[in-house]
């Protein structure tokens, strides 16, 4: 069942003194009830500005917004019965943990001691028990960051908007704060709408991911489909396939200026113009001249955990690839490497005309 519906919303700011006019362009978008969905795109896309049109915060141009059957489109935002997180917690600084936490149940007259008790239950549930009298100053950046989860859910909101939540906290503490998401989505059932910027943050939380671009939505899937299967080459970039090669397919074989190569057979390539993807992991160094496909020189390495990037020039353009820790060697920027590549999963992107 979809619990939220957007249909043909857009917005548009005008241009002003030293800023460009920008619209966001939305055909339609479909949550289900218990959904984790996230909106993946660079800064500046229009994401937020759509995050806030749901939210009630903005008014659209035109468009309409549903939840269930209910249009909302017009409804105030503080009877959308949603919760809302931040990139900031937002606390408020003269009331303690508890207070912050049940401010809402308090705004729609529920009694304090039935509260207190939905209050401390979702405090348990982001691992903030027993911190119901501290103050906002008295607690880190990720823990405020709990009491602003433990509000925006403690009311059980038909929708939870999340606006680049985590972004504003160290990288250890963005890790906690996905697991902690995720165990209380899994906990509660919460419908969820995620806005963000960040790839692993979007591919770990959500169950779908729509990829945002210059106010339009460009694929909407789950994680494994997008990453595999983009459907642009911006798509296919932003989530990290370094190796998006303009050209053009003929009979089952790609062919530019810098490569030529077979395609899989499995699906039917249409031939014309387009884009081949190869994800940095589908190549591999060997040794046996038998075995390899094309042959280059390592121009830069980087060290990941547990990993190596390597950029590799053919001759004819520079290749990207992910090599595992090969017998603690180090590869050394200058030596030549032999390259097969897993074609299988090579992925051909039409032009669309």
């Amino acid at each position: 069942m979809n619990i939220l519906r957007v249909s043909g919303l857009t917005k548009t700011y005008k241009e002003t003194k030293g800023n460009d006019s920008f619209s966001i362009r939305l055909g339609n978008l479909e949550i289900q009830e218990g959904e984790s969905f996230a909106i993946l795109g660079p800064s500046g896309c229009g994401k937020t500005t759509l995050l806030k049109c749901i939210a009630g915060l903005l008014p659209p141009d035109e468009g309409l917004i549903w939840i269930g059957d209910e249009n909302i489109t017009s409804l105030p935002p503080e009877k959308r019965e949603f919760g809302m997180v931040f990139q900031q917690p937002l606390l408020f600084p003269h009331m303690t943990v508890i207070e912050n936490v049940g401010f809402g149940l308090k705004m729609q007259r529920v009694g304090k001691k039935e509260r207190r008790a939905a209050a401390q239950a979702v405090l348990a549930a982001v691992g903030l028990s027993g911190y119901d009298s501290r103050y906002p100053n008295e607690l880190s950046g990720g823990q405020q960051q709990r009491v602003a989860v433990a509000r925006a859910i403690v009311s059980k909101p038909r929708l939870l908007l999340m606006d680049e939540p985590f972004s504003a906290l160290d990288p250890g503490i963005r890790g906690e704060m996905r697991q902690l998401v995720r165990d209380i989505h899994k906990q509660f059932r919460i419908t969820m709408l995620l806005v963000t910027h960040d790839q692993d943050e979007a591919f770990e939380l959500a169950d779908r991911i729509a990829i945002m671009h210059n106010g339009e939505i460009l694929q909407t899937g789950i994680p494994t489909e997008v990453y595999m299967k983009p459907n642009h080459p911006f798509v296919a970039r932003f989530i990290g396939s370094s190796n998006v090669i303009q050209g053009e397919c003929h009979q089952g074989e790609f062919r530019s200026n810098q490569l030529h190569i077979k395609l899989p057979t499995k699906d039917e390539v249409p031939s014309g113009p387009g884009w081949l993807v190869i994800r940095s992991e589908l190549f591999r160094s060997v040794s046996s001249l038998e075995e390899w496909q094309l042959k280059g020189v390592l121009i830069d390495v980087k060290f990941r955990q547990g990993y190596y990037q390597l950029q590799v020039d053919i001759g004819s353009m520079t290749l990207h690839m992910l090599e595992s820790m090969p017998d603690n060697r180090i590869p050394q920027v200058g030596e030549t490497l032999f390259l097969s590549l897993d074609s299988s999963q090579l992925h051909y992107i039409p032009a669309i005309e």
